[in-house]
């Protein structure tokens, strides 16, 4: 969290002397004026015939910007701030494993993503745990694993999605190992405080040397922002 601090506090100095120094040049001056002049004239007169100009205008401004070195400096900082964290994420999680898929009986079952909108993931009937992989741009996902017969410890719910809500129900006689990872979001781990997860990530669950916990489910979340919440039923 120190890091993304201090990440933001350098792009916000870079930006303001970025800025200044464009604001101290004449001829910078005269394009944001023209710019705006023409921004004016067509929003008021709704003249197509200015469309041009006002491209034009903001052709130059682009350019100004880019060939400031400042802006640039804020760019290549924030690139490479983004570049280190998602090698330092990938290097953290990643997990390599050897799969053999005999030549014969192989048994594939697409199923189709739903990028948005809501979606509900339970049966009106008691079924057998399948791994769960959901991929999602945005929408309210709701998974219910009440109804679901959960055996054994390798039972996994994975989840990546950009923006949303998340909600997980899982059985009271089952364990539960959470990793959560959002740049901007929060937490509700049954009946534990809120967490606030600003480009964290967080793994909760209880602990492996307690005999007692012969079924257990894992759930790995990964969003860009939205509210996380596991729950008994």
């Amino acid at each position: 969290m120190r890091k993304f601090q201090l990440f933001l506090l350098a792009e916000a100095v870079l930006l303001t002397l970025g800025l200044l120094s464009i604001l101290a040049s004449q001829a910078t001056n005269f394009i944001i004026l023209v710019v705006l002049l023409l921004l004016m004239v067509r929003f008021y007169t709704q003249d197509q015939r200015a469309n041009f100009f006002l491209s034009v205008g903001f052709l130059f401004l682009f350019l100004v910007l880019m060939l400031n070195p400042y802006i640039i400096s804020a760019l290549v900082l924030g690139l490479v701030y983004v570049m280190i964290n998602h090698f330092a994420q990938v290097k953290k999680t990643n997990r390599y494993a050897l799969l053999t898929f005999q030549r014969t009986g192989l048994k594939a079952r697409p199923i189709r993503n739903q990028w948005l909108g809501s979606k509900e993931y339970t049966g009106t009937d008691t079924y057998a745990f399948d791994d769960i992989n959901v991929l999602r741009l945005s929408g309210s996902d709701v998974i219910d694993l009440s109804r679901v017969l959960i055996a054994g410890q390798d039972n996994v719910v994975l989840i990546r999605k950009i923006y949303g809500p998340t909600k997980i129900i899982v059985p009271l006689d089952v364990a539960v190992y959470l990793d959560v990872s959002a740049l901007y979001g929060s937490l509700r781990y049954f009946d534990q405080p809120i967490y606030d997860l600003r480009n964290t990530s967080l793994k909760l669950g209880p602990d492996d040397a307690n005999p007692a916990h012969k079924r257990r489910v894992k759930l790995v979340v990964n969003v860009l922002a939205g509210y996380v919440e596991v729950s008994r039923p």
